[in-house]
């Protein structure tokens, strides 16, 4: 298997695993649903569920497409040492995930808009790093209007952990 196929194959298994890891063990124990909700699109682990479901599925056609793309592929020019077995790309999707698992694990405690801005910055960071003046701007106000939606308008509990006393 070349290593461009072998990376995708892999970074495709490890996306997939990992969704289905946070899907299944993570979430139901960090977010607290109730049994009964009027709009489902409401539900605390409404869209988390769609977004890894949606992780699995394309880790899942990754690792499926590189082989079949590896059986096609039977070029004697190139080289199995032509690329780098992983790049910084896969390292950003490796971190990005750890990220995500980190903001799973400190939503009890924290609650949700410390760990939010946490994340989005980081998030941000990891993509453009000259650019963290303007994500530190960025990420507290997304994160606040997004409270302040769920919190007024859809009158959903928000979790605020160390700044329930504040608001």
């Amino acid at each position: 298997m070349k290593t461009a196929h072998k990376r995708d194959f892999l970074l495709g298994l490890f996306a997939c695993a990992l969704a289905l890891l946070i899907l299944f063990g993570i979430l139901p124990w960090a977010v607290k649903a109730p049994k009964v909700v009027p709009n489902l699109a409401l539900s605390p682990t409404f869209w988390p569920r769609i977004i890894l479901v949606s992780v699995a599925g394309f880790g899942a056609f990754l690792a499926v497409r590189a082989y079949y793309d590896k059986v096609q592929d039977n070029d004697p020019q190139r080289s199995e040492f032509d690329e780098p077995p992983f790049g910084a790309s896969d390292l950003r999707v490796i971190l990005a995930g750890g990220l995500m698992v980190l903001f799973c694990a400190l939503l009890k405690p924290l609650g949700v808009v410390l760990p939010g801005i946490a994340l989005l910055l980081a998030m941000i960071v990891l993509h453009e790093p000259r650019q963290w003046p303007k994500a530190i701007l960025v990420s507290v106000i997304f994160v606040a209007v997004l409270y302040m939606f769920f919190r007024f308008v859809a009158k959903v509990p928000v979790p605020l952990g160390p700044l329930n006393s504040v608001f």
